[in-house]
């Protein structure tokens, strides 16, 4: 956790209009033009204030990919070394999800056209945005015995064509067992969307995922070497999977919750039993989340584990 010990008044409405009040996050789109954007390095530095984005690494690339009409469809930070994301992070709120009025459907792409080339099924591409020498590419995932999954789910970025196709850069995707993608990790997601597209359940949800890839004291061993699964990719594989998730409710109260999951083939449904607090979340994966909360907010939500505040 990110604590300070004061917090000018000044300084928390800036943050206050940041996270809440921005023309990314209306009620109502902005324009009606769908344009893509996206931000990298100081020109996407302001958006590090967004309430669902965790601290960033200095040494990190700090992405942001949004559309004009829509806003933010997500950020994330990205590890130039490894060549893998840290965590990507995202809101759910009405203007993104239920009011939308030109929605798509990821099985739209069949046959579908987009920025200049036509499509025969998912559009998996690389990250334009990210310079070419520390990118992924399709070519890794090629003959790898691993699925690309997506870490923000595609069908929470139904908003228009260009917000869905943004989830299919390769920054957004990590290497998954194919029974870990469509099983518990699935089930998962799932629960989070059925949460996050019902207006009766929340007015926002602020959330970030990702999977392992820093060693830690409590996670020393983040990474599936090769010789333990066999494959022959050449990006970072994380041994586990995690989802960080805040919910403000109708009475302005937040409440927190994190899922952690071993990457392994499992289809369990029952994703209470993978359920921590954000605390330990942090001391798991080293990150810093929802920094940009005032401190005796975050300190009281990130501490508790408190399964009566979700629906299941």
């Amino acid at each position: 956790m990110n604590k300070h010990c004061y917090y000018p008044l000044l300084l928390l409405c800036a943050v206050a209009c940041l996270t809440a009040c921005s023309k990314d996050d209306a009620e109502n789109p902005s324009s009606n033009s769908d344009k893509l954007i996206s931000l990298i390095g100081e020109e996407a530095k302001a958006y590090q204030q967004r309430l669902e984005v965790p601290k960033v690494k200095d040494q990190s690339m700090f992405i942001v990919h949004s559309t004009q009409k829509y806003g933010v469809t997500y950020t994330l930070e990205w590890d130039k070394e490894q060549k893998t994301q840290r965590w990507a992070a995202y809101s759910i709120i009405d203007a993104n999800s239920i009011k939308v009025k030109d929605p798509w459907s990821r099985n739209n792409w069949n046959g579908a056209t987009w920025n200049g080339i036509t499509y025969n099924g998912d559009p998996f591409q690389e990250d334009p945005v990210i310079p070419a020498q520390y990118r992924t590419h399709l070519s890794d995932y090629y003959s790898s015995g691993f699925t690309r999954g997506h870490i923000v789910n595609s069908q929470d970025r139904l908003m228009s064509q260009n917000a869905n196709g943004q989830t299919f850069y390769l920054s957004n995707i990590q290497p998954q067992i194919f029974a870990f993608n469509e099983g518990v990790w699935l089930n998962m997601e799932n629960w989070l969307h059925k949460l996050g597209f019902n207006k009766n359940k929340r007015k926002a949800l602020y959330i970030a995922k990702g999977g392992t890839t820093t060693p830690t004291a409590s996670i020393p061993s983040p990474l599936i070497p090769a010789s333990e699964n066999g494959s022959r990719i050449k990006i970072p594989v994380p041994r586990y999977f995690w989802m960080a998730i805040l919910r403000l409710d109708d009475y302005d109260q937040y409440h927190a919750i994190a899922f952690w999951a071993e990457h392994k083939s499992n289809y369990d449904t029952n994703i209470k039993d993978y359920t921590i607090s954000i605390d330990e979340l942090e001391a798991r994966t080293g990150i810093d989340f929802y920094p940009n909360l005032p401190d005796e907010i975050e300190a009281e939500v990130e501490a508790k584990r408190n399964l009566t505040e979700w629906d299941w």
